[in-house]
């Protein structure tokens, strides 16, 4: 046995160090990258393996078929080993942060290539070692991509990546991801930027046109076209070239379900907040005191004075026409109260002064006018329900639909650890490539195991995202961010 596991970790070195002659092709690799995933080709969809894993989706990359016979190099394989474990999005995320400093040689690579490089190294198994050359252009051998695929093979089985990354003093963003897509991923794009129905309207016919049947939806007033589910992969890029022409925007998301729910793909990300160097706001689109609906990015550039570093979702809201509504229950900011309480909902409320660790003053519950100690705060959001107090579950539905607290979305949350430090999490969710969500009592469970003391649920589903640096740190569930009343961001204390 021991000699065995020597020999294994000798391969995983060859895929960094090695310059094996016995180079293979994008065709056999990407065939046993699919069989290393175990996902099954369907001969009735696709000629071969190889055009399978490419005409499906599984990996993303613009390839044509005719080009498989040429060899495969060492960032090919994996690039697209990355994408076919569904990890696209968080080598993207973790792409500005240096996790390969032992690699020279990685100056050329392009930004999803660098991001799947730390990946590789960070995720547990490694898929590669951290090692000193990296070898990119370098075609890989068959035994490099044997003990590669095997490491793929056990992540398919299950993995997590953990990444703590400390972006400015008393600020610690965690970016978790588990767990991997065990379905055929098919699709849907969508096409935005319309100014009224007509618009969308004469889109609608013009892609219908040249064979492209979508649909008009208008939530929240604004209006986007949704295509029916495609299976190719190359009629989405087709698409998508088309509505750039027109000059709209498009979304691509996913559409699968997962037969194995035991390895269900599960991110979060979660920033962990010194108040010995930052104070907490709530902010709102400040001209129209609450009643306008924009995205957390335009709520934070609205904001500008207050030199945000970073910000999440926060509370319930009503929309009552495009880009108009206002918050549910009460919200209070420096002092100033811009509306009324609801009865039986919790709320956090604090103040803006300078403390640290063991002297948070703040509260959470239920808002009752009468405690002078709710009076005294001087900011106040309410949302619900509560999910943790002095460090215990809280059951309390708070007169939440079951369903709501029951079935797995997107979740938000914020509140403060037992160490004495503020938290924001965003639980991504309803896509089944990258995150299936949580229910109310699995994010409280999350919370638990870092900590947390205190803890409120906010809005969730699509309205959950947290930004950092202006980046957003979160895959929103509609592939864009949402309209919201209002957030909360983090400032540095005076």
């Amino acid at each position: 046995m021991k000699i065995k596991i020597k020999i294994y970790y000798a391969f995983i070195l060859c895929l960094i160090l090695s310059a094996d002659a016995c180079a293979v092709t994008r065709a056999d690799f990407l065939a046993a990258l699919l069989n290393a995933r175990g996902l099954e080709y369907n001969s009735e969809f696709a000629a071969s393996p190889a055009e399978f894993i490419l005409k499906t989706g599984i990996v993303t990359d613009d390839i044509n078929i005719k080009d498989v016979k040429a060899k495969v190099t060492r960032r090919e394989a994996l690039r697209w080993c990355i994408q076919a474990l569904g990890l696209a999005f968080e080598a993207d995320i973790i792409s500005d942060f240096n996790f390969t400093h032992n690699f020279t040689d990685i100056n050329n690579l392009t930004r999803l290539e660098k991001g799947a490089i730390s990946i590789a190294v960070t995720m547990q198994p490694n898929l590669i070692a951290n090692n000193n050359k990296f070898n990119g252009n370098q075609a890989i051998s068959d035994g490099d991509m044997k003990a590669l695929l095997e490491r793929v093979r056990s992540a398919s089985a299950g993995f997590k990546l953990d990444v703590n990354i400390a972006p400015a003093n008393g600020l610690t963003l965690l970016v978790h991801r588990e767990g991997v897509f065990t379905g055929i991923p098919k699709w849907r794009v969508y096409a935005d930027n319309f100014n009224d129905k007509e618009q969308a309207e004469a889109a609608q016919k013009f892609f219908k046109s040249k064979g492209y049947d979508m649909t008009a939806i208008h939530p929240l007033y604004e209006y986007f076209l949704r295509s029916q589910i495609i299976d190719d992969y190359n009629q989405v890029r087709a698409l998508v070239n088309l509505i750039k022409k027109r000059g709209l925007a498009p979304r691509i998301l996913p559409s699968l379900s997962n037969p194995k729910t035991d390895i269900l793909p599960k991110y979060w990300t979660m920033l962990i907040i010194d108040p010995s160097f930052w104070n907490m706001t709530p902010i709102i689109i400040p001209a129209e005191k609450g009643h306008t609906l924009a995205p957390l990015s335009e709520i934070i550039s609205a904001n500008k004075n207050k030199n945000l570093r970073a910000a999440i979702n926060a509370g319930f809201f009503a929309m009552t026409k495009k880009r108009t509504g206002y918050p549910i229950g009460i919200l209070k900011i420096d002092g100033t109260q811009f509306t009324q309480p609801n009865a039986v909902r919790s709320c956090i409320g604090w103040n803006n002064n300078s403390y640290d660790t063991e002297d948070i003053e703040a509260m959470t519950g239920k808002y009752d006018k009468d405690n002078s100690n709710w009076e005294s705060m001087e900011n106040i959001i309410q949302a619900g329900p509560m999910l943790i107090d002095e460090g215990q579950p809280v059951t309390n539905n708070e007169g939440f639909d079951s369903k709501m607290l029951s079935v797995r979305h997107p979740r938000s949350a914020v509140g403060i650890t037992n160490d004495g430090f503020w938290f924001f999490i965003a639980v991504d969710g309803r896509n089944g490539l990258h995150s299936s969500g949580a229910t109310i009592s699995e994010l409280t469970e999350i919370l638990l195991s870092y900590d947390a003391a205190y803890a409120l649920n906010l809005d969730g589903g699509g309205s959950t995202e947290l930004i950092h640096n202006n980046k957003l740190y979160n895959f929103p569930s509609e592939g864009k961010e949402r309209p919201i009343s209002y957030g909360l961001g983090i400032m540095p204390l005076n």
